[in-house]
């Protein structure tokens, strides 16, 4: 049983816009024991291929975070505890600032996402242009690969078939050649060694229920990688919904638990002041 949500938003980060007062309340309304925000970061942003108008800049007003977050856990202190995370957009090419930031910067727990590929977003279809899905698919992976060899500054990895979300070959369901495992099977060579980098560094995998809240029939990353992820000897997974609105907090949390036991874990991992505690399923 997973009673916990570590993968959180608020108006902190500049893609959503629910305040954390009210997503502390959706936690608690939602019969959760655990909460840990994860605001973006992402020194990389604006992409270059988001539309005019959309830019949004991935800071985060650290002081009044912790702030705010410090507030509220005093707050709701007896009904529920909250944590303090991050999640830091990864970029091989800005790997000392990462690093810097990280250092000088308190967190129970640092998410480390690939959101962006050759300066650009996946979530926008112009990501696609010009080459196929497959091709796109291959490039994404390849600057994931990259990134977590270059930047080992984070606890856990957040989404790591992220890209399988968008494109015109969505892992939707809707066709039954163009699966979650296809797609695994397709860039395993890619998605293999990045595997092996987080065991072999001692990092999380995390399963991030939001694919399934918008739809999808698989977590990410899939249940084909996680089971790979078991069977090549890793043992942490953390896990989260990636919720920006409260209707989505703790959302999937049962299917999780159960995904997991499908693919051999018999518990789940969250992280307080960057040290990892192991929870039985």
């Amino acid at each position: 049983m997973i009673t916990r949500d570590d993968h959180v938003h608020s108006s902190f980060s500049s893609d959503c816009t629910s305040p954390m007062e009210e997503q502390v309340r959706a936690a608690i309304a939602a019969g959760l024991t655990e909460i840990t925000f994860t605001e973006h970061l992402d020194m990389d942003a604006p992409y270059t291929n988001v539309p005019a108008g959309e830019a949004l800049d991935f800071r985060i007003d650290y002081d009044a975070y912790r702030e705010e977050l410090n507030f509220l856990k005093v707050r709701y202190a007896d009904r529920i505890q909250i944590h303090m995370g991050l999640e830091l957009g990864l970029n091989a090419s800005l790997s000392p600032a990462l690093e810097e930031y990280v250092r000088t910067h308190r967190f129970d727990y640092i998410i480390g996402s690939t959101h962006s590929c050759g300066g650009m977003d996946p979530y926008y279809d112009s990501f696609f242009e010009g080459r196929t899905a497959e091709q796109a698919f291959r490039a994404y992976f390849e600057t994931a690969l990259a990134n977590v060899k270059t930047c080992p500054f984070f606890d856990s990895y957040g989404h790591l078939d992220y890209v399988l979300r968008y494109g015109p070959d969505k892992a939707d369901g809707s066709d039954e050649q163009h699966t979650a495992e296809y797609y695994y099977a397709l860039f395993g060579d890619l998605i293999d060694p990045i595997l092996y980098e987080l065991i072999l560094n001692g990092k999380a995998l995390e399963l991030n229920t939001g694919a399934l809240s918008r739809g999808f029939p698989e977590p990410n990353p899939c249940a084909a990688i996680l089971r790979r992820y078991h069977d090549l000897g890793g043992v942490m997974v953390t896990v989260g919904s990636d919720a920006h609105t409260p209707e989505n907090i703790g959302a999937h949390m049962d299917t999780a638990a159960r995904i997991l036991h499908g693919c051999g874990f018999d518990s789940y991992y969250s992280f307080e002041e960057r040290t990892p505690i192991r929870h039985p399923l």
